[in-house]
């Protein structure tokens, strides 16, 4: 990445309203996040493959029996390779840790997002297509 879009991109993010920014280009993972409370930004880089993969195994939370999976990042969601192929999970279909759950679209990449549990697929809060948003629930899985 060009060191002059890069300054270019923390100068935007920096005067934006917007509190967190992740960009992914090839092997270069960017994520800008403002400290709200003292007005300042941090900026971490991710360059191997060891860590890209982890940020890309959905967050989860757990809740009783249940864990919420949460979107990585922020992008297009879909529950298919494609339009003509089956949904990778459904409403009580067991999967497995490391199951492909969705693809969540970002600036062009596609990123395929993994579960992080073995269990039992108990509700989708989102559709085919939907805009989401950083940390935003996703789906549920009972253990």
């Amino acid at each position: 990445m060009d060191l002059k879009l890069l300054k270019k991109i923390m100068k935007e993010f920096e005067s934006s309203s917007i509190d967190k920014l992740e960009v992914t280009d090839k092997d270069l993972n960017i994520k800008l996040e403002k400290n709200v409370r003292h007005k300042e930004s941090t900026l971490s880089y991710a360059f191997d493959s060891e860590k890209r993969e982890k940020s890309e195994i959905a967050q989860k939370e757990e809740t009783n029996n249940f864990t919420i999976i949460r979107a990585p990042l922020v992008g297009t969601f879909y529950d298919s390779s494609s339009p003509e192929s089956l949904p990778f999970v459904t409403i009580d279909q067991r999967v497995n840790k490391g199951d492909i759950l969705f693809i969540l679209e970002a600036m062009k990449v596609m990123n395929e997002i993994k579960s992080p549990v073995s269990g039992t697929v108990k509700r989708i809060h989102v559709n085919k297509g939907d805009m989401v948003e950083y940390s935003q629930a996703i789906l549920e899985i009972e253990e």
